[in-house]
């Protein structure tokens, strides 16, 4: 009996060091051409309280380091308006002038974010980025810029209210996040290379 008492424990301190590790990420906000807040499933046309905090953290970093735009990415994945719209009419409300704010409303995904935003920086001249997303979401951005040869930095809502209420089950969902992702980026890279 013991040794399932001992099982519980090393699962126990397992999971939480499983948490500790993908919420503790170095995060470098700063100065860059532009902002790039991923999107997150919107229902119904109203903005998801993960969605909200990123899109207030990209609120702060412009008020603060002036960049010259912000890239709203995503698509109509859970609403016929799309993710981009919404965020970018959220930012408006804020006080963000709208001519500063580019829609990427074409990807229905984290790799597409990523891609399609590279697209719109390219078509506006823009050579550095900053990544805004929530805390359990960076490690796998990372990775998948670095497959997809990006460089940029990251900024997100640190804060165990944050953590505790919101991000604790998506945290858990990060693993399978991450293993539906890996054929996506394959396929991509290969794409690239033929």
């Amino acid at each position: 009996m013991v040794w399932i008492g001992w099982i519980i424990a090393i699962a126990a301190m397992t999971v939480l060091a499983y948490i500790c590790w993908l919420h503790a990420v170095i995060l470098q906000p700063g100065k860059a051409d532009a902002l790039i807040v991923l999107g997150y499933v919107t229902k119904d046309g109203r903005i998801h309280p993960l969605l909200k905090e990123r899109l207030d953290e990209a609120y702060e970093r412009f008020q603060q380091f002036g960049h010259k735009y912000i890239i709203v990415s995503g698509g109509a994945v859970g609403s016929r308006q799309s993710e981009a719209e919404l965020m970018k009419e959220y930012l408006v409300d804020k006080g963000v002038p709208a001519k500063r704010i580019l829609k990427e409303d074409k990807s229905h995904n984290t790799v597409q974010n990523l891609i399609f935003s590279k697209q719109l920086m390219e078509q506006y001249q823009l050579k550095s980025f900053m990544i805004i997303t929530n805390l359990f979401h960076v490690r796998r951005t990372k990775y998948i810029m670095h497959r997809l040869g990006m460089k940029g930095g990251f900024s997100a809502n640190r804060s165990l209210r944050s953590v505790v209420g919101f991000q604790l089950k998506l945290t858990l969902l990060e693993i399978r996040a991450f293993r539906l992702t890996l054929p996506i980026i394959k396929r991509i890279i290969n794409d690239q290379n033929n």
